[in-house]
């Protein structure tokens, strides 16, 4: 096996960097070829992951977390990639929703076991405007949390600053009125957010979109309505186990193509980072992607 690995040093507080060389032993050991480079900036990824499938590997590894295997996907389809390149994951990031929704395991042996049995399949990806994303997207609160993050010094990134910027961009937000179509269906409403999920999770175990599932051609749609900040609190613990859905302010449908506007312009993410503000589209590319899985 001929593979790129795309490492990202500070993926896991650095925990990629530290495990990284023992993964790459083990491959090597089994006779692989590993091309390894590293990604020194936000967004760096996506472009060593297109020179990757321009070098003619068989397949990219994404050395990291959720945000490495977003990069890594995105490189891969703005190559031309998708169809025939192969990504693996090696999870090693502080959240590592992907690997697992795909039952990858989360330890350094378990997924190079799934790397060395070589099974391939084939799951969806998501796009919003021109961005691709693995797990979930969405328009409102937490996009607007991630666009204030962003905003911060690289140096001070991590849960808390996350945890900073929700209690930050609560104190100001407001649900707004939102202009959704499902499949050309209107579904407007008041929302407090509207989440897109390719795969159910984000954020380190954040069940936003509980029954997405990446290989079923379809996006899961979960609108939080217009609540009030206690009540904010209350749906809050209840994401993590995806219990937030028997809600009454939240709602869910399942949809091809999701359209979103607003008449004032709301943050838009994309497996948490900021990509911009309405008018969003998103997109199902339905077994758009071949990964090292289970």
């Amino acid at each position: 096996m001929k593979a790129v690995a795309i490492v990202n040093p500070v993926a896991g507080r650095g925990r990629a960097a530290r495990r990284w060389p023992q993964v790459r032993d083990r491959l090597l050991a089994a006779g692989w070829s590993v091309d390894e480079v590293r990604s020194e900036a936000p967004g760096h990824a996506v472009e060593l992951a297109a020179e990757g499938a321009r070098r003619g590997a068989d397949v990219v590894l994404a050395v990291g977390g959720d945000g490495t295997a977003n990069e890594v996907s995105n490189g891969l389809a703005g190559s031309g990639a998708l169809g025939w390149m192969t990504l693996g994951l090696v999870p090693l990031g502080t959240a590592n929703d992907f690997a697992a929704c795909l039952g990858i395991p989360l330890d350094v042996e378990g997924a190079v076991g799934v790397l060395l049995a070589g099974r391939r399949r084939r799951v969806d990806l998501g796009r919003v405007n021109d961005r691709w994303f693995v797990n979930v997207a969405g328009v409102g609160f937490d996009a607007e949390v991630a666009r204030w993050v962003n905003h911060r010094s690289k140096l001070i990134r991590g849960t808390t600053m996350y945890v900073a910027g929700i209690f930050r961009t609560l104190l100001r937000y407001q649900p707004t009125e939102v202009e959704v179509r499902l499949d050309g269906v209107p579904w407007n409403a008041r929302a407090f957010l509207v989440a897109v999920g390719n795969s159910p999770a984000y954020a380190g175990g954040v069940r936003m979109c509980p029954d997405a599932r990446p290989d079923d051609g379809e996006l899961e749609v979960v609108r939080i309505g217009d609540v009030r900040k206690l009540e904010v609190f209350r749906i809050l613990p209840l994401l993590y186990a995806g219990r937030h859905l028997s809600h009454p302010k939240v709602a869910r449908a399942a949809a091809r193509e999701v359209v979103v506007g607003a008449r004032i312009p709301l943050a838009i993410h994309a497996d948490g980072e900021p990509v911009g503000t309405t008018p969003a589209r998103f997109r199902v590319q339905p077994q758009a992607l071949w990964v090292l899985a289970p």
